[in-house]
């Protein structure tokens, strides 16, 4: 399995989303995860943050490998203002893309809320 390289960009409009689904599915390939894993990853996260620029205007968004575990995974963060992820994460969409990864953790930051969403390889 191969490690991928920390990977940062800014989303706010429908071209930077395609650009961040194919970042998503070259970081997801690169660590050798299924066809089915590398779409779920993509449509969950397409979907929390096109929800969040609707929002918000835009979102950073940053990829990486966590490597802490036996079975590594796909990591991907951003940060919100907690008004605009209030908002987003009522919405069903949101919820149901939240049910595709294995892991959402969302903790005060100093915009307001940091998301993050992994999935596990293999």
């Amino acid at each position: 399995m191969n490690h991928v390289q920390t990977q940062q960009i800014t989303v706010s409009s429908d071209a930077d989303l395609i650009l961040l689904r194919q970042m998503l599915r070259q970081c997801a390939r690169a660590m050798a995860m299924a066809p089915s894993q590398q779409a779920r990853i993509t449509a969950a996260v397409s979907e929390v943050v096109r929800a969040l620029i609707h929002q918000f205007s835009n979102s950073t968004v940053t990829i990486h490998c966590d490597d802490s575990d036996a079975r590594h995974a796909l990591v991907i963060e951003c940060d919100t203002e907690a008004e605009a992820y209030q908002r987003v994460a009522r919405q069903a969409a949101v919820q149901t893309a939240y049910s595709l990864v294995d892991e959402v953790k969302v903790q005060h930051s100093p915009i307001g809320c940091h998301v993050a969403m992994k999935i596990r390889a293999g």
